[in-house]
Parts: structure tokens; sequence; C-alpha cells
């Protein structure tokens, strides 16, 4: 305690003063922990031997137990390296910016506009941050070898919007440029730290710097990565940090959010102090090369785009950590003798009536895309929770080996009508809750084509159809601008030319031991037209975007998606690609004469049967223009609500979910979604989709089967628990 609190003397001098503070405080530490201040006399004080009274025994606090065992930890480490005469290294960073403070509750998502939006806010309050801090790793070997590349941050942060700034930082932990398992082919820095306020109060630091593709080839955009952080303050639950739970603190509550950055001046200062340590010269040259090597190596990783070492599938699966196995497989049979294979999962929430739902994926593609194991919740997980049993079509252009054997859209309508068929035979609903037992489809991509052939031509009954939601494309596949020019690209087709080539098979999975041709294939794959934030090395994903169209933006899937994504796709063959180009040329659905389906006589088949088209924003497979000529179609065919009208509403394009008050109370009977910051198949396997897509598509068919009244009410499961805990963060 200090007297120059007191701004004049208590007494004749200062030690009066002096005494007065510390007799107040230790009363009010007291009164505080409910002590009583005992009287008895000390007598005199041997400064050399055990007090006449022993101090009393307190309980610490939880935070206080893991502040002591942290400091062993450091203590420890700093030891070890001493004792070992291990190379170091340390350097001082200063970052300067705006963070808003305001309690958002529990985040459920964090992505970078919520970072600007706040910063944003702060810079107009003018909510001014800066922290200075202290980065030492006591061992640079163990540091650039470790997976989390860690070392020890110390430091102060200021933020006078926050209560108890000035904080210090305590238990610091630094990591450099580790793997960022929530987003493809990023590495992040990041800030973990708690802060003590000078109120006591216990607040909980976490920024990061992220490098991705986006830096590819451009010393202006690796800058403005490697200098932007983005902060998120919370407090940890109850006010306390456990020392079994370090992770706690994402169950905590937003305090404040936005954005710091580090100037050119401060940077400069930065490489200034960047220090090695050691006990000789070679060790301290050692550690620095090691150091700026590591560094350097991953940075230009991203760095320089597609010329960066391709990634080929690793051998061992990794990251499986929804593993959704189906309830019950069966074999269908179609009326060609072609067998293919559905899976079926029974419903988890037995509070809502169980009701049947289709799913049917897109060409060289398995359930997988709808139980993917990579993302911790799934649409299957989705739908069943929901209360529906679910139900997946692997057809013959799937991920089976009779994809190889010339198969089509046309010919898949066919395995389509048996899973329908299968559906409503063994899993019949009520007649007053599902009058004529049909089965509501979902439908993605050529899936979806190859259900409109079937529709079209009448093998699949509209009477068997409750409603159908069609994921990018139905009747008119349109391609996207790069799709469209390698469909009309010539003289020679790509199709024909690869199966002349190299034969009639394109698998979509590779590895270093390929034939050369493939090999060739491979590299020349670098350099598919793509913007540059989408630019990846990996080979698999290469091929993919070449014989599809590129089916995502790569920041919606998570690292061990899209590292294994040969896992969730087979191959095509080049006799279904040649109908594919031609339809998508075109803008029709085709049979194997290329006669187009969507004739008017063909397009009344599909009278009374509710619709709901959904598109990527971003898709790079298909055009969106593929679902509004449908939407289109039908409304000036059937009217928007389909009672027959005259198509006076044909050029409304935007889904109607609501009617304002005045408005014709008729329930439209066909709706369009456009996904923002989604590509073509991203709304299905990204890390995001549970909050951002699924909501979207599982509302509408609550609108069909259960009717527009009906509300969802979440179940308190697993998946709830997850979110509630911070586990789903984006």
């Amino acid at each position: 305690m200090d007297g120059a609190l007191i701004p004049a003397s208590l007494g004749v001098n200062p030690f009066a003063t002096i005494t007065a503070l510390a007799e107040r405080n230790v009363e009010l530490f007291a009164q505080k922990h409910n002590l009583t201040v005992r009287d008895d006399r000390n007598g005199i004080l041997d400064l050399f031997g055990e007090p006449e009274y022993p101090f009393t025994e307190m309980r610490p606090e939880p935070d206080e137990v893991v502040e002591q065992q942290e400091i062993k930890r450091v203590s420890s480490t700093i030891s070890t390296a001493e004792s070992m005469r291990l190379a170091g290294l340390g350097f001082t960073e200063v970052m300067a910016g705006f963070i808003h403070s305001n309690d958002e509750g529990v985040p459920t998502c964090d992505k970078k506009e919520s970072y600007q939006e706040a910063y944003n806010v702060a810079k107009d309050l003018d909510e001014a941050a800066r922290f200075f801090l202290s980065v030492q790793s006591f061992d640079t070997k163990s540091m650039v070898k470790r997976a989390d590349h860690q070392a020890t941050l110390t430091g102060t942060f200021v933020c006078p919007s926050l209560e108890g700034s000035p904080f210090m930082v305590q238990r610091g932990e630094f990591r450099l440029l580790v793997v960022d398992q929530r987003a493809s082919c990023t590495r992040n820095m990041t800030y973990d730290f708690d802060m003590r306020g000078t109120d006591r109060s216990l607040l909980h630091f976490h920024g990061y710097k992220i490098v991705d593709s986006s830096v590819g080839l451009s010393v202006k955009g690796f800058w403005k990565a490697t200098s932007t952080l983005y902060v998120t303050i919370s407090r940890w639950p109850g006010g306390v940090r456990h020392s079994e739970d370090a992770q706690g603190w994402r169950r905590g509550e937003v305090v404040a959010r936005g954005m710091l950055h580090i100037e050119p001046g401060d940077f400069k200062q930065q490489l200034m102090t960047l220090a090695p340590t050691g006990d000789t010269f070679w060790k301290k040259a050692w550690s620095m090369g090691s150091f700026v090597n590591y560094f350097g190596r991953t940075s230009l990783t991203h760095f320089l785009g597609p010329l960066a070492p391709l990634q080929y599938p690793p051998v061992a699966y990794d990251g499986y950590i929804n593993d959704s196995p189906p309830d019950k497989s069966f074999t269908i049979v179609a009326d060609d003798g072609v067998k293919t294979r559905m899976h079926m999962w029974e419903p988890t929430n037995s509070e809502i009536p169980a009701r049947n739902v289709l799913l049917v994926p897109g060409a060289g593609v398995d359930h997988q895309i709808y139980a993917t194991p990579t993302i911790p919740y799934n649409l299957v997980n989705y739908l069943t929770r929901a209360g529906y049993r679910v139900f997946v079509s692997v057809h013959r252009i799937g991920q089976l080996i009779v994809a190889r054997n010339d198969h089509t859209t046309y010919d898949c309508r066919l395995d389509l009508r048996a899973c329908i068929d299968l559906v409503r035979t063994r899993y019949p609903e009520p007649e007053t809750a599902n009058p004529g037992n049909k089965v509501y489809v979902f439908a993605h991509c050529m899936g979806s084509v190859a259900l409109s052939a079937g529709m079209l031509e009448g093998d699949i009954p509209a009477a068997w159809v409750r409603g159908v939601s069609c994921s990018q494309v139905f009747m008119n596949p349109i391609w996207d601008t790069v799709n469209m020019k390698k469909a009309k690209a010539g003289p020679v087709a790509l199709d024909k030319l690869y199966k002349m080539v190299v034969g009639n098979w394109f698998s979509i999975a590779t590895d270093t031991e390929d034939k050369m041709v493939q090999k060739m294939v491979n590299q020349l794959l670098r350099f598919y037209p793509d913007p540059m934030k989408e630019v990846c090395n990996n080979a698999s994903c290469h091929r993919s975007s070449f014989v599809f169209g590129r089916c995502w933006n790569h920041r919606n899937l998570n690292e061990a998606t899209h590292r294994q994504i040969d896992r969730f796709f087979g191959g095509v063959n080049m006799t279904l690609m040649e109908l594919l180009m031609r339809q998508g040329r075109e803008g029709h659905v085709m049979n194997h004469s290329f006669e187009p389906l969507d004739t008017p006589k063909n397009i009344q088949r599909l009278r009374g049967v509710p619709f709901f088209f959904f598109v990527g924003a971003d898709n790079a497979v298909l055009s969106q223009a593929a679902t509004e000529k449908t939407y289109s179609i039908l409304c000036q065919t059937f009217g928007l609500d389909g009672s027959g009208g005259d198509g006076d509403q044909a050029g409304e394009k935007p889904a109607m979910t609501e009617k304002n008050p005045g408005e014709d109370a008729r329930e439209p009977m066909y709706r369009r979604v456009v996904i923002p910051g989604y590509g073509h198949l991203d709304g299905f396997i990204g890390k995001d989709a549970w909050t951002d897509v699924y909501p979207t598509l599982r509302t509408e068919i609550d609108r069909v089967i259960r009717g527009k009244a009906y509300r969802f009410v979440e179940p308190r499961d697993r998946f709830f628990e997850m979110v509630a805990a911070g586990e789903m963060l984006c």
C-alpha cells in the first residue's frame, strides 16, 4: 500500500498515512472474507524464527489455483530449458484498434463479418483498444516441431470502454501459424489469455489472424492477413476459471468484439525486438534460423497459390467426429434389373409424429453428403431430430461400382421410382395425415435432374410425390460460366477427348502412385480458372472442379472435410458426361436421344406438386438461371398458387413465405430462395450449414408436411447442448 494515494499526510509524517491506509485495507479484507482480527500481543518480534501465532490457512479461489498451477508449469519449462541449455526466442508486439463492448450472450457463430461490424461500431463510438505483449518461446525447436507451435504471452491490454481496464495478461498462449481445423486451406496465429482487471474481474481474450488462399501472389493481401487480429473478449462462466476446463470461456458471455491492427511503424519496432536466446552464438543463430524457416516455409504455401506443392488424400481416416451410420439399408432393384442402395435413419425425436422424407444426392456422391461424418451436425442429424424418417438413395450415377457402366440421369429415374415405391409400401403414413400416402422428395443437382426426367415422363407419378425441394436445379440445367465454356470447348469435346486418351471413367480420387497421364492431369489442374481466394493445393478437389465445377466456397468447409474430399466422391463415366454437357448447354432435361423432356405436355404432369427451389448465390456449377427458368415456367403454367392461373405472376422471382395484409391469402405452390455465401454443395457439407442453410430447408418441409401453422421446437438433446456449450462455433 503506497501512501502516495493520499494527496497530503494524515498525521505528522507519511508513516501515519501509510499505517492508516494499511489498517483500513486489512479491516476491509477481513470483513470481505469473514475473518476476525485478533488483538493478542506479539511480544518481541524474532525476525529469524517462527511467528508467535501461525498464519490462518485460507482456501484459495479456483482461479488462484489455476494461476498457481500455471506459474509452476512455466517455471518448470524455464528450468528445463536452462538445465538442457535449450535455445529460445522472443519478441514484443503492439497492436491497436477498436473493440465494441456489447453483451452478446453465448456465441453460436464466429464469422469475419461480425468482427468487421463490431469494429465499425466501435470506431464510430471511439472505443479504442491496445495491447502490449511479449512472446517468449523457451525452446524454439519444440515450438516449430509441435502441432500447436505454442509460446508464452505476457503483457497488458487497455480498453477504456471495458470495466476493469487496464488489464494484466495471465496464462497467455501464442500459437504460430497452426492449422485451422474449422476452415480448409487456412492457418491461424492465435492469441489466448486471461485478463485480470483493476477491479479483480476476470475476462478471456481470444484473437486470431487468418492466413488462407486469399493471400496468394499478393503482398498486400499477405500484409493485411498477418496484421489483422479478430478479437473476442468473453466472461468465464461464473466469473471463475477452472483448471480442468481450459475451453470453458467458449460457454461464457461475449462482452466485446472487434479488430486490432499492427501499423508498419510498430511492425518495424517488433522486428527490432526479435531476440534469440541461448548460451552460444551458434545456438542463437540456429534458433533465429529455425523460426524464420518455419514462418517463411509455411507462409509460402499460401502465398504461392497454384504453385504450391499438391496435397494428396491421407491414407488414414481423420476428423470423423460425427459418424452417422444408417439404422437400416435396402437393396433397390429397378425395373431394368439394376441394383442400387438406399439407407434409412429413424427419427430421434419421439415428441413429433414421424414422417417420411427421401433425400436424393447428385452425381458421383452418396449418402455422405447428407450424413457427413466430418462435421459435428449434419443434415441427417438435423432432420431426424425434427421428427423425420430419412431415406437416402444411392443411385446408379452415385458412388457405386455400377456407376462405371455408362448409366445416365435418364436411367437413374428408375432407381428413384423404386425408392419411392419402397418407402410408400413399407413405411406407409396414416391416411388422415397424408392422403394418398405420398413421399416428400429432396433432390440435389443431377439427382434432381433425374427426378425431373421421371416425373415428366410419368415413370414417377405426381400422385406419389407430396412435394419437392430442388437444390440448384430441376428440369432446366444451365451451366455456370466456366462450365459452359468447358461444355462448348472444341473442336473435340472434352469428354470425348478424355475417353480417347485415358478411358471411360474419371475418378475424383488420386494419389502419388497414379498413372502418368493422371499425374499430368493433376499438374494441369493447378491452373483451373478460379478466384485466388478459392485456390487450394488438394489434387482431389481440383479433379472434382474439373468434372463438375467448383462445388463449394472453401471457407465453408472445415479442414477434415476438404482434406478427405475423395472419400465423399466416386467418379463419372463419359457417357453420363456427354449427356450432362448437352443438357447444360441447351437448358433442358433430355433422354438418351437428346430429346428435351420439359415439353408443355409433360409439364402438365407436375400439376399439384409443391416445388421449392434453392440455390447457392456463389454456385460455380450451375447458373442461378437454372432454377429461375423452371420457377417461371411453373408459375406461367399453373399460377403461383398452382390453381391453373394465366401466369400473370410468372415474373415474380423471390420466394414468397408470408402474405402482407390485403394481399391474396392463397398459399404459394412454388417458392425460390437464394442462399448467400454458399456455393453448390457446401450447403450440405459445410461446417456452418446447420445454422445458415438447414433451417430454411426444414421450414419448407415442415410447411408442406405438417402445415403452415406448425412451429418446430428444439429438443433438449446432445446437439442443443453442443450449441449451448459453444462447441458449434463456426
